[in-house]
């Protein structure tokens, strides 16, 4: 692991949490993390393999780790009109300019594979990439876990459907933030269009054992010439196997070097 202290931001009144790690000025990979998880996940030891952070410093990147509004150690407003989802992609943005980064690439995975998305949308011209993990553009929880049935599977309809133990992997005194954020993980009109307009490098990442977003991320990848990763594992392992992610990420970035 490597060692940073905690930096933060303010926009639109809120405090958003980051870390950072490499040179200034070296070229900048953003990291955003899932739901429930943190900005550090991306420097954890549990991965089974070197970490993100530490791998893609040793290669010569500036990386910078943030923490979602209602997450790790930045704001946790209840309100509900602070997630949407440009106000969440501009939190992205505003760490970049406190760092002085135009453009940089983007990690997200899972939740952070949406707020990616959001980034894709309303501001593509600070992407130099895009990556995204355990997600798919245009695909809301629902239909990732094949309950179309339900409509827009929001906190309070999913907490009815599985019950009070669904809710205990929830922090409690950060439920009504965390409410918001899941409800916002249903709106994903016009993800998949802004995704496919982007004038750069895209990649999706899934495990083989997530069947909507494997089946659907691969037939996006070939509609619209996306690269596409898959690893062994469901949507945990997706993210924690680096031994076999983080050499193709690697790959799939030089690529993108002019």
């Amino acid at each position: 692991m490597l060692e940073s202290k905690t930096y933060f931001i303010e926009n639109r009144n809120q405090e958003i949490a980051y870390k950072k790690y490499g040179r200034q000025g070296d070229e900048t990979i953003v990291f955003q993390h899932g739901l429930t998880s943190k900005k550090e996940d991306w420097d954890s030891p549990d991965v089974k393999g070197m970490s993100y952070i530490e791998f893609f410093v040793n290669k010569g990147y500036r990386c910078i780790s943030i923490d979602c509004l209602s997450h790790g150690e930045s704001s946790k407003p209840a309100e509900a009109a602070n997630y949407d989802r440009n106000l969440l992609a501009l939190d992205i943005i505003s760490v970049m300019d406190a760092e002085q980064v135009q453009q940089a690439h983007l990690v997200g995975y899972s939740m952070g594979g949406l707020l990616g998305c959001c980034v894709a949308k309303f501001y593509p011209l600070r992407l130099l990439s895009l990556m995204l993990g355990g997600h798919c553009p245009g695909v809301g929880t629902a239909e990732e876990i094949e309950r179309l049935d339900v409509g827009k599977l929001t906190f309070d309809k999913a907490h009815e459907i599985f019950g009070d133990e669904w809710l205990q992997q929830y922090p409690k005194d950060h439920l009504s933030a965390i409410r918001n954020i899941f409800d916002q993980m249903e709106e994903v009109e016009g993800f998949e269009a802004a995704v496919a307009d982007l004038n750069v490098p895209v990649l999706l990442w899934v495990g083989e054992e997530e069947p909507i977003i494997f089946r659907k991320g691969k037939m996006l990848a070939e509609q619209h010439g996306w690269d596409f990763l898959s690893v062994e594992g469901d949507h945990i392992g997706g993210f924690l196997n680096t031994g076999s992610v983080l050499p193709q990420l690697l790959g799939f970035l030089k690529t993108t070097r002019s």
